[in-house]
């Protein structure tokens, strides 16, 4: 008999941390799940702490290619009715997949439900949380309108139980938006599908370890806005095209500062143009182009930080 859930986990040269995250998925108060562990590409002993932590966990190596294929890869296996996600530092609560399943059997319409995570680690506020508390009480009880999840982003895809038929019907992640996958998914899910908050800290979410995901997170959203614009109007729409083109012209105006304040006046000018043509109104990006990032001008710190 096919399982009710299967619990997708990718993960890429962290075996010194994987067994806490698997025994978070072994406690939990819900039984009926599968394991699949993807491997993408490690380099070093996961296979081994895999096989020995387990052997009823499917593992699965494949050339590195970033999360998102990672997971992709996991939910093309997946035998269950819905699909949980757990990062491979992340460690759920006990009652993470009861309170989920549970949402959907109070929402039977509802194709993705998520609950809130609490941050840990060297210089975490213990008991932080990612969703503010004013934001958290809008959520409860009530359908989740896709304009909350584009102010407030879920806190990644370790908090989120998904139904494989949408999953797949949605095309899966978008393996080439590198670190904002997880919103370009749950904003084409939210266009035409309901969602659901559960109030309930489902996830302890490691802080400090890996900050990979900061450093290019503002190419990953411009990617992000980039497609959603040219591909999916039904998203577009949903949120308002001004609001999604204001965004995406804030992302092109930080791009261009910081390669303004690195030296690379071609690049930010290039930056600086996409963002004028994105917000008109916005005559200060028309300058920037025009004269602070033009060919032989030399940008002053001085500058960049009083208009940055």
């Amino acid at each position: 008999m096919a399982p009710r859930i299967s619990v997708v986990i990718p993960t890429y040269n962290n075996a010194a941390l994987l067994c806490e995250t698997l025994d978070g998925v072994r406690g939990q108060t819900v039984k009926d799940f599968e394991v699949i562990v993807v491997d993408d590409g490690s380099t070093d002993n996961t296979a081994e702490v895999v096989r020995k932590y387990d052997p009823s966990v499917r593992y699965l190596r494949q050339p590195n290619q970033g999360p998102a294929a990672a997971r992709n890869k996991g939910a093309s296996l997946a035998q269950g009715e819905f699909i949980a996600f757990c990062d491979h530092d992340d460690i759920w609560n006990q009652r993470h997949l009861e309170v989920l399943l549970r949402c959907f059997a109070d929402h039977p319409s509802a194709a993705m439900c998520f609950d809130d995570a609490e941050f840990f680690g060297d210089g975490i506020t213990p008991g932080a949380t990612h969703i503010d508390k004013k934001v958290l009480q809008s959520m409860i009880g009530t359908k989740v309108p896709i304009l909350r999840l584009w102010h407030c982003w879920v806190a990644s895809m370790s908090v989120v139980m998904v139904r494989k038929a949408v999953f797949e019907q949605l095309g899966r992640l978008h393996p080439g938006i590198w670190g904002l996958d997880d919103l370009h998914f749950y904003l084409r899910l939210a266009a035409g599908h309901e969602v659901r908050f559960v109030d309930y800290v489902g996830c302890k979410k490691r802080g400090g370890v890996d900050n990979l995901l900061s450093r290019t997170a503002l190419a990953g959203l411009i990617r992000c806005l980039e497609d959603l614009k040219e591909n999916h109007p039904d998203v577009a729409r949903a949120v308002g095209p001004r609001r999604l083109r204001r965004r995406l012209a804030r992302c092109y105006r930080k791009t261009g500062e910081a390669h303004l304040k690195s030296g690379r006046g071609e690049l930010a000018r290039e930056m600086f143009l996409k963002a004028y043509k994105e917000s008109h109104f916005n005559l200060h990006d028309l300058w920037s182009y025009l004269v602070r990032a033009r060919p032989g001008k030399r940008s002053s710190a001085t500058e960049i930080d009083l208009r940055g």
